[in-house]
C-alpha cells in the first residue's frame, strides 16, 4: 500500500491541510496518472457528516463523490479514482480555457 495526498478543506473557514489515504497501489499509479494530467484530488467533512472528494482543477470539479465518514471513505476513494474519465476532463479543461481566450480576446 502506498499513499495518496488530498488537499482538505477544514470548517469553518475552508483552511487547508493535507491529508493523505492508503490505498493498494493499483489505485495509487491511477490517482498518479491523474495528478500528472494537472488535477488534483480534494476531500472535505460536509455538516451532513458525509464526506465529500473531488478531482478538481483550478477551472472546476470535474468529479465529486460523497459518503458517510466511516468505512465506506476507502471504497468510495477508490471508487472516484477507478471511474475518472481522464480523457472527457481534458475536453471540459480545454474547452473552458478556449472559452476563457475567446472572451479575453
Amino acid at each position: 500500500m502506498a499513499a495518496i495526498n488530498f488537499t482538505q478543506y477544514l470548517r469553518p473557514d475552508g483552511r487547508r491541510e493535507i491529508v493523505s489515504i492508503d490505498r493498494p497501489t493499483e489505485i495509487v499509479e491511477l490517482a498518479g496518472v491523474i495528478a500528472a494530467a494537472g488535477f488534483r484530488f480534494e476531500c472535505e467533512v460536509l455538516t451532513t457528516g458525509d464526506c465529500s472528494f473531488t478531482i478538481s482543477d483550478d477551472y472546476q470539479d470535474y468529479d465529486i463523490r460523497l459518503c458517510p465518514n466511516g468505512p465506506r471513505v476507502p471504497d468510495t476513494v477508490d471508487e472516484l479514482i477507478r471511474e475518472f474519465d481522464i480523457e472527457q476532463a481534458k475536453l471540459e479543461r480545454k474547452a473552458h480555457i478556449e472559452a476563457e481566450v475567446s472572451r479575453l480576446g
